[in-house]
């Protein structure tokens, strides 16, 4: 048996380094929005009281979907490799992938800062034609099939995409013999159904990987992104069921339905049993909030 950790959307707060210049148009609007709003939602104390949670339980890999930052300076992503580092994983450990707040602005993108600094937590075994996304990494009877829905989009939207040559990629990997022998596991930001409306914050291509799934078949798909606890199916291949499981927000103060969590997938041969940890305000530590069987 497996265990994979899921973390996700912790949003690291580090505005230490930012300069005038670094604050115009998108980002200007969302450092305004972090200073009067999302501070107060968002708990570095918490955070770091959930690694040291994390840290007390046995699991053998741990998988970030996205949203590290908030407005993608890179204070904010520094803060999150000290988090990183402080967890008792090696880099072969740990694997991330960027969210939309990740892609905030397109200089950004451009020049793959994100990519940069978490270069070790994306190395791969497997790329197609030298692009970075998707890339597997292999870990023991798992693959984990790393995309990345961020797009600068330009817009106050939170909306992401795969993109034709990405999702023609990952289709490629998906069938990949050296993946298709093991358990496959597909990363990604977005949710890929629709968990909270309005195409503004969703996955533009969602029909068209919601199809390749359906051809290529999954394992297991995780996301982040809505800040909520989601269990839900995608159609596979043949008549079976895709588990698509999302995550709370790493560092959300609030009730313990909504509050800082993680998730822990057990994976066997036959099954997928998902544990989800969450801080409760009343006794003030992480508890089980709640645990169930995916379909296998």
């Amino acid at each position: 048996m497996l265990r994979l950790a899921q973390v996700s959307d912790p949003h690291f707060q580090g505005l230490h380094h930012l300069t005038l210049r670094d604050c115009v148009g998108k980002r200007l609007l969302g450092a305004f929005n972090l200073l009067v709003r999302r501070r107060h939602k968002h708990s570095m104390a918490l955070l770091r009281a959930l690694a040291a949670d994390l840290s007390q339980r046995s699991f053998d890999h741990l998988v970030l979907t996205g949203d590290l930052c908030n407005i993608a300076v890179r204070s904010e992503w520094s803060a999150a490799l000290r988090w990183i580092e402080d967890l008792p994983l090696s880099a072969d450990g740990v694997t991330v992938i960027p969210g939309n707040h990740d892609a905030y602005v397109a200089d950004v993108v451009r020049q793959g800062v994100f990519e940069q600094m978490f270069a070790a937590y994306q190395t791969a075994e497997l790329r197609v034609g030298g692009h970075h996304y998707p890339f597997v990494r292999l870990r023991g009877e798992l693959a984990l099939l790393c995309a990345s829905s961020a797009v600068p989009t330009g817009d106050l939207g939170a909306w992401g995409r795969l993109g034709e040559a990405q999702l023609g990629r990952l289709e490629a990997l998906l069938t990949a013999p050296e993946v298709v022998s093991r358990r496959r596991i597909l990363l990604i930001h977005h949710p890929p159904l629709v968990n909270r409306p309005g195409e503004d914050r969703n996955l533009r291509d969602r029909e068209q990987l919601q199809a390749l799934l359906a051809r290529t078949g999954a394992d297991l798909v995780l996301h982040g992104h809505d800040h909520r606890d989601f269990f839900k199916q995608l159609a596979g291949p043949r008549g079976s069921s895709i588990p698509v499981v999302g995550v709370g927000s790493a560092s959300y103060r609030g009730p313990v339905d909504r509050s800082a969590r993680y998730h822990i997938f057990a994976i066997d041969a036959g099954s997928v049993e998902v544990t989800t940890y969450a801080h409760d305000p009343a006794r003030g530590a992480f508890v089980e909030w709640g645990r169930r069987q995916l379909c296998g």
